[in-house]
């Protein structure tokens, strides 16, 4: 549950804002609350101003800031810049024991935690991927697993020959072809037949695809 304390004066857009901003930016984070410090130098008719954008300056374990841009009753864009506490956690995949390389990742092999931000690594696994991934290198147990580590088993690998359907109204034709790049279920690869010529597919299983 997100909890949010603010001054009264605030809105809750600014709040709302805020958050959106730092979410955008930290897809896993789960915050517990925001607490926005009021500025010494707020212009008198502030409640006067219209929020337009919220630029986040720098993020901690518990702090942060950010400059809001507003535009003022007169049309003219103002900085106002704000300081703030805040609590929360971010989502990443661990290592539970050692992995070897070439090794194919199951779910065995990692578990869902909550790290601080200075352990965070922004790419970072933060839930279960929905492709097949193979490792690139070992990995040690306590290790925060990222995109790095990794690289997609692809469920057509380039090389490989499969059947491709050619439906042309009643008519169905199935021919062979050769995939010539990396593909997973639903996506378009180019493929080329025994004539050479190169054409469009769409994968709809390992060994299958649709000509385009």
């Amino acid at each position: 549950m997100l909890l949010i304390f603010f001054i009264p004066l605030f809105s809750d857009t600014l709040v709302d804002r805020l958050h959106k901003t730092i979410k955008d930016e930290y897809p896993s984070i789960n915050i517990s609350s925001i607490n926005i410090d009021k500025p010494d130098d707020l212009p008198s008719n502030f409640n006067e101003f219209i929020l337009k954008e919220i630029i986040l300056l720098n993020l901690r374990d518990d702090s942060g800031a950010f400059r809001a841009i507003y535009i003022t009753p007169n049309k003219s864009n103002k900085s106002i810049f704000f300081n703030f506490k805040i609590d929360f956690k971010l989502q990443v995949l661990i290592a539970k024991r050692d992995i070897d390389r070439d090794h194919i990742l199951n779910l065995g092999d990692y578990e869902q935690k909550f790290v601080n931000l200075k352990d965070y690594d922004k790419q970072a696994l933060t839930s279960i991927p929905k492709y097949q991934l193979i490792t690139k290198s070992k990995i040690k147990r306590g290790k925060i697993l990222t995109n790095r580590h990794f690289k997609t088993l692809s469920d057509v690998r380039k090389g490989d020959k499969i059947t491709a359907v050619i439906n042309d109204g009643s008519l169905k034709v199935e021919i062979i072809v050769t995939a010539l790049s990396d593909g997973n279920i639903g996506q378009i690869i180019s493929v080329r037949n025994q004539n050479n010529q190169i054409l469009k597919a769409q994968v709809i299983n390992k060994n299958q695809a649709i000509i385009k």
